[in-house]
């Protein structure tokens, strides 16, 4: 029970701050949205600093820590279209979550950019970010040692290439209101693809 209290505190609390902010979230307002007393939020944390950080271990540090998949022997093409899934995966669940959380690319890179005001807080954004560029640079070096990637191009680069890529998809279209997902994945088939083709070409 004390389980199933906690995690609805940190699931209102993140709607809360994907919709308000962190700074605009009142602990009145996670009280209300979770129906709890003021001594139950307090059982689980002692403060809403404390419940933001357990929002950010849950829906950010967590998830990308999840990401890491064990499919060494899939193809290039296949491994990279499974983290952008991941990505596409995380957009809708923001926008699932609730009705009022239009916006959702918007609002998720809101709530991160917001988080890293906190310097300890950014250090380990950037750390975890910095992990999953690491985990596609590796599954690149490997294409190329196995010939699926023809283009001459040092690892690094395609990697920063491919990341810009899909950053640049995403912040570029932070006004789309909603359906996300579907918008998402169309853009993998126009954008992302061809550039995957491109570097996997006979020479």
């Amino acid at each position: 029970m004390a389980k199933n209290g906690r995690e609805k505190i940190v699931n209102q609390a993140f709607k809360l701050f994907l919709h308000k902010g962190y700074k605009k979230t009142s602990l009145a307002d996670i009280i209300d949205a979770t129906q709890l007393s003021k001594g139950a939020i307090y059982h689980h944390f002692k403060s809403k600093y404390e419940i933001y950080l357990a929002t950010l271990d849950e829906y950010f540090f967590k998830l990308y820590t999840d990401i890491s998949i064990n499919d060494d022997n899939a193809s290039f093409l296949e491994r990279i279209k499974k983290r952008f899934l991941f990505f596409i995966d995380l957009i809708d669940f923001v926008e699932q979550l609730n009705a009022e959380n239009t916006y959702p690319i918007r609002r998720y890179f809101q709530f991160q950019l917001e988080s890293e005001e906190d310097d300890i807080i950014r250090e380990k954004i950037t750390e975890t970010l910095k992990s999953f560029q690491k985990e596609i640079d590796k599954i690149i070096e490997q294409a190329i040692q196995q010939k699926e990637i023809n283009i001459l191009l040092p690892a690094s680069v395609i990697t920063q290439q491919l990341v810009g890529m899909i950053e640049g998809i995403a912040i570029h279209h932070s006004t789309l209101k909603s359906q996300s997902k579907v918008f998402l994945l169309q853009k993998y088939e126009e954008v992302i693809l061809p550039y995957l083709h491109l570097l996997t070409k006979a020479n």
